[in-house]
């Protein structure tokens, strides 16, 4: 399939601050109360206890640098290999991790990646790679007062190691 036939079929819509595509696909009807989740911006409603979306990326496409204050689990599905880079919040073992993710085993050690709360990550295709079609579920949901995008120049200041990889994974 092309990506534009998967976009079709999937029906999914630009993520215009992010970057790639995405569509909801499931919101648990079970909901948490702001008290029983420490840590997490009080929001009007309670949050759903988990949630999840499709997220496609084609050719030229990155997924900015970003963060959500739950734990993610990333899926891969179809396409080809994407390089991924996490920055971890400070007490993890790991500052940093540059991982490729895949659905091809004899590249990748998993093709699911569990992605702490707080972490920031941000990913790409490998050069020449066409699409990617992924899967995130979050526990608990998604709420926007949970995501947040990076700013290259503070995300610099705090992993200067990963420059590089910080400087292609933002945007102006």
């Amino acid at each position: 399939m092309t990506p534009q036939e998967i976009i079709d079929l999937l029906h999914l819509k630009p993520n215009p601050e992010e970057g790639g595509y995405y569509a909801d696909t499931y919101t648990a009807a079970i909901k948490i109360p702001n008290r029983d989740l420490p840590g997490f911006a009080p929001t009007r409603e309670e949050r759903a206890i988990c949630s999840a979306i499709y997220y496609f990326l084609e050719q030229n496409d990155f997924s900015a640098m970003h963060k959500v204050t739950g734990d993610m689990l990333y899926h891969f599905y179809n396409g080809d290999p994407v390089e991924m880079l996490l920055l971890y919040p400070e007490g993890f073992a790991k500052k940093s991790e540059t991982c490729i993710f895949s659905g091809d085993l004899r590249i990748c050690n998993n093709p699911m990646k569990l992605i702490p709360g707080g972490t920031w990550l941000g990913s790409r295709l490998l050069p020449k790679g066409s699409y990617a079609l992924m899967g995130v579920t979050m526990s608990p949901g998604f709420n926007p007062a949970d995501y947040t995008i990076g700013n290259r120049q503070e995300l610099i200041r705090q992993y200067p190691e990963q420059a590089q990889l910080i400087t292609a994974l933002t945007r102006d």
